[in-house]
């Protein structure tokens, strides 16, 4: 568990971060939303003390980390750049296993994490781990980026902005491969973006952040039903409008409990209706599986029609 306590970060007299109070669960994929020097980062960065605070404290499973030793604490969190921030002087093996040899993992155990993660993430380790990274597409590189925070099997990783400055097709080819790591390993990820479809998609709970202040936290469904103030309105309002969660299917009382004969595509509250009909479609099963709720091609069609059937009674 995380625990921000009345965090604040000033700086020339104005405040990144004014009186922040925050708690990240264990096993959560957490998600900072907010406009661009909302204080998002800053948040991130006090976390591993990469920005020490003005005043109050962050807690790792009730720890202050000002209290505990910088090298020790690092070793414990991955961290995921914009950039990804591969050496360029080294291979893409050597880059994956950076913090493995600063752990000292024997050779075998150390390429065989290694190669493990990097077919996870979609890179063929017999073809890959010999380039270096200018022969990577950005992509690519952010994929390393990936395997060498997830290479240690840190409880927590920190992504800052990982996808930003990637083209759409492989924006989304990320932030799935994310998704099903996060469901796959018992990892806190807490991720950082200024893009509102993002943080629906990846998150188990949003965070929206403005001017250094906490807006409102809540599941996906939450933030897009219940907002809390004019801000988050505001920010969310194309995605309210075009943007269906799983979790408002879950939440308007469709599908069936979950039974041991059920099989089909695993989907998570935060994705799109799109991307049900989607996983149908590619498929070729005619349900989908959201936690414990099987949802059918029938539901996905009646959704749709009560949506309509509500924009008639507005108007």
């Amino acid at each position: 568990m995380i625990e921000l306590n009345n965090l604040s970060k000033e700086y020339d007299g104005q405040y990144a971060l004014d009186n922040m109070n925050l708690t990240v669960n264990d096993g959560e994929l957490f998600v900072l939303v907010g406009p661009s020097g909302s204080g998002k980062t800053t948040i991130l960065k006090s976390i591993n003390r990469l920005i020490i605070p003005s005043s109050g404290t962050v807690k790792i499973d009730g720890e202050d980390v000002s209290k505990v030793d910088l090298q020790q604490l690092r070793r414990r969190i991955g961290y995921v750049l914009q950039t990804g921030a591969l050496f360029p002087n080294m291979t893409i093996a050597e880059n994956a296993s950076v913090q493995l040899d600063n752990l000292g993992w024997p050779a075998d155990k150390k390429q065989a994490r290694i190669a493990e993660l990097m077919n996870q993430v979609g890179l063929d380790p017999d073809h890959f781990l010999s380039r270096m990274p200018s022969e990577l597409s950005g992509g690519e590189s952010q994929r390393v980026g990936i395997v060498r925070a997830l290479a240690s099997k840190p409880r927590l990783v920190l992504m800052d902005e990982p996808f930003s400055a990637l083209d759409p097709v492989s924006r989304r080819q990320l932030q799935q491969i994310v998704i099903d790591l996060h469901q796959n390993m018992d990892t806190t990820i807490v991720f950082v973006t200024h893009d509102m479809q993002e943080a629906l998609r990846l998150a188990d709970r949003v965070a929206v952040i403005y001017e250094g202040k906490l807006q409102q936290v809540g599941t996906p469904e939450q933030i897009l039903t219940e907002p809390a103030n004019a801000f988050v309105s505001n920010f969310f309002a194309d995605e309210q409008q075009t943007n269906q969660l799983l979790g408002q299917v879950l939440a308007s009382g469709f599908g069936r409990h979950i039974t041991d004969a059920d099989t089909g595509p695993k989907l998570v509250k935060g994705q799109s209706i799109f991307e049900w009909a989607t996983a149908l479609k590619k498929s070729q099963t005619d349900q989908i599986i959201v936690d414990d709720t099987v949802l059918t091609d029938h539901d996905l069609i009646d959704y749709v029609a009560s949506l309509e059937t509500e924009g008639d009674d507005h108007q």
